[in-house]
């Protein structure tokens, strides 16, 4: 047995070190976490494991393999160190005795039970379509039927034990608190004792092999995410989820490399983090690219750089493709459900970085980049023609207005889209009911810059980002409005801290008294989430009480896959320009998920979701019409305000 575990510990050990010399490959990475916040995240995430019980069925099953599996390390800990240390120190036992005895034996019993019990959900979740379906590999069978073989012959070696000892199967014998043991005991009883003891070791030899072998691959396969998750938890530093970090120019001119080329560019606690996936496959789960055929697994990405990471392989093309990282909508919904944290975005974010470096970019993607850093809009329209939308409202311009209480920043989709610029009005039209004091930037408003940031053109994002930081000191502005979800994740988590959402400034205008919506009934109404407001920015409320607002209410239907499990549509990451080559569209899948609730309208508040929404039912010639929860707020205003 010491042979075995000498080799195991060494084969393990090995494991290890090698993971651990990979990630030191990788670039600095600085520390913003206290102490006490990193054992607040290990609460959340590895005690209370609030990600995975998001699913009962593989809440039920990773706790009972989490803690069984602790409980069982415990008390073999326990009798090693009494048993061992009274053999070898020739002592007396120290603490494993009567009632700790007792007590011991029956806990082992019950997480025991536990543990296999956990093991048997997590196999037919295998074979039943849930909720999050896990990966039904050989390989991730093999490891749950050698757990399970570990557990059931750990209680099969306690019966033959108890069976074959003189004098413990009395009536009155404490081993009773080995309940499960002793059950098993009455059962072999009848055996001789040459059988019994001839059973034992046999089972006990079997028994040490598979756990000497299970202790040897853990470095090695998904099992070492029990190692790795716990530390990747410990060490992550929060941030905004659709946020990435810059690049400096100088840095780029200095190495010579921009973006991600091979592992080694990424920082140590991203290749450690790739170490940690438990690959559940729930980032691939809900993934809408690959619900809809795209060659994109978050999981297999982080897999894969992990690999090229060990193997010293390059990651572009050799690893992944890049057809693989233009299918990511950057919707966020593979970090949202990581129950080891990782961020995938940010990895292909870095990818993609690398591609448009060595100008790996093509057809429309490539031409939304040269509009926006000519023009600054993905549409290429000139900027004289940015305020186009409001001929004939009269609307105010930033300077114009002594006192200004809100900047309403009208975003490019806004102001050239043809179907948004009906947003754009509705919300001149709620601002005029509610006599607010408003103006908006003009022909100085610039594309904030996601598209380039998204789609990986940090140069062209911090230009654009830096001239309307300019222009908004400029102006003094104190509080920016906007109707469209990727501005305002932009301005509040990228620029200075001034940005707000139309959904969340309307709620606020209605709630407050100064803007009054009229009793109506808007029928049957869904509405549809927007990756950048509601996962990357934890609005889901706000929308929803404008619509109820709005005549909405007790006539709202929510999708199955709603609020922090939205389906994207398919627009965000610099997709709205990009045609979609494989599988199935995404607005496609999308549209059919709502209009199977039987609504008379769909409500949105992003003008990405609006025009891709709108084109997934003029593909399907659907006369459900797609709206802006400003739109439905305006259409019930007073008539003498409506817009001509």
């Amino acid at each position: 047995m010491y042979c075995l575990f000498v080799l195991a510990m060494v084969i393990f050990t090995y494991g290890v070190v090698s993971r651990v010399r990979s990630w030191r490959r990788g670039a600095g990475s600085p520390s913003t976490l206290s102490w006490r916040a990193r054992a607040r995240q290990l609460l959340t995430h590895v005690i209370r494991q609030v990600i995975i019980w998001r699913s009962v069925a593989a809440g039920h099953s990773h706790a009972g393999i989490f803690w069984g599996f602790i409980a069982l390390l415990v008390g073999t800990a326990i009798v090693a160190v009494e048993d061992y240390g009274s053999k070898i120190l020739a002592v007396e036992p120290w603490f494993f005795f009567g009632n700790c005895y007792l007590s011991v034996s029956f806990l082992l019993e019950v997480f025991g039970i536990i543990f296999i019990l956990g093991l048997f959900v997590a196999l037919l979740r295998r074979r039943l379509d849930t909720t999050y379906r896990p990966l039904a590999r050989p390989v991730d069978a093999a490891i749950l039927w050698a757990l399970l073989a570990i557990g059931i012959t750990g209680f099969l070696l306690e019966g033959l034990r108890i069976a074959g000892t003189e004098g413990r199967m009395a009536v009155d014998a404490f081993e009773q608190w080995s309940f499960v043991g002793w059950g098993l005991a009455a059962v072999l009883a009848p055996l001789s004792e040459a059988n019994l003891r001839a059973g034992h070791l046999a089972l006990w030899l079997l028994h040490m092999a598979l756990t000497m072998f299970f202790i040897a691959a853990l470095p090695y396969c998904k099992l070492r995410h029990m190692l790795f998750s716990p530390l990747n938890v410990a060490l992550a530093n929060p941030r905004q989820s659709g946020t990435y970090t810059g690049v400096a120019m100088e840095e780029v001119e200095e190495t010579g490399r921009y973006g991600a080329v091979d592992a080694t560019d990424f920082s140590w606690r991203q290749l450690l983090s790739f170490d940690a996936c438990t690959e559940c496959a729930r980032c691939q789960t809900v993934c809408p690219a690959h619900a809809t055929g795209k060659p994109l697994s978050p999981m297999k990405v982080v897999r894969d750089i992990a690999s090229a990471a060990g193997r010293g392989r390059k990651l572009h093309g050799e690893a992944i493709t890049a057809d693989t990282l233009w299918a990511c909508t950057s919707c966020g919904a593979c970090v949202a459900e990581c129950p080891a944290q990782l961020d995938q975005l940010r990895a292909i974010v870095d990818l993609r970085r690398a591609l448009v470096g060595e100008g790996e970019i093509r057809g429309s993607g490539q031409h939304a980049l040269r509009s926006v850093a000519a023009t600054g809009n993905p549409w290429g329209f000139p900027q004289e023609q940015r305020l186009a939308w409001a001929d004939g409202l009269d609307v105010p311009k930033v300077g114009d207005v002594p006192d200004m209480e809100v900047l309403f920043w009208v975003g490019c989709a806004g102001s050239y889209d043809r179907s948004n610029q009906r947003v754009s009005r509705a919300m001149v039209k709620i601002f005029q009911a509610a006599r607010l004091r408003f103006a908006v930037l003009g022909a100085k408003e610039r594309c904030t810059g996601d598209p380039a940031r998204r789609i990986g053109d940090e140069f062209t994002y911090q230009e654009l980002a830096s001239a309307n930081i300019a222009t908004l000191d400029a102006a003094a502005v104190k509080r920016i409005v906007t109707a469209c979800p990727h501005c305002f994740n932009t301005l509040r988590n990228e620029y200075p801290d001034l940005g707000g959402h139309h959904s969340q400034f309307i709620a606020e205008l209605i709630r407050s008294g100064r803007l009054s919506t009229p009793a109506r009934d808007l029928g049957n109404v869904t509405y549809h989430d927007a990756c950048y407001l509601g996962r990357h920015n934890g609005e889901y409320e706000a929308p929803r009480d404008v619509l109820e607002a709005a005549g909405g209410e007790g006539r709202l239907r929510e999708a199955a896959q709603s609020r922090r499990r939205g389906f994207c549509c398919g627009g965000g990451g610099g997709r709205m320009w990009m045609e979609e080559s494989s599988g199935s569209r995404i607005n496609k899948e999308r549209w059919e998920q709502l209009t199977r609730l039987h609504v008379d309208k769909v409500a949105v508040a992003c003008p990405f979701c609006r025009t891709m929404l709108s084109d997934a039912a003029a593909a399907e010639n659907s006369s459900i019409p797609v709206a802006d929860i400003a739109e439905l707020v305006a259409e019930g205003l007073d008539k003498k305000l409506r817009l001509p």
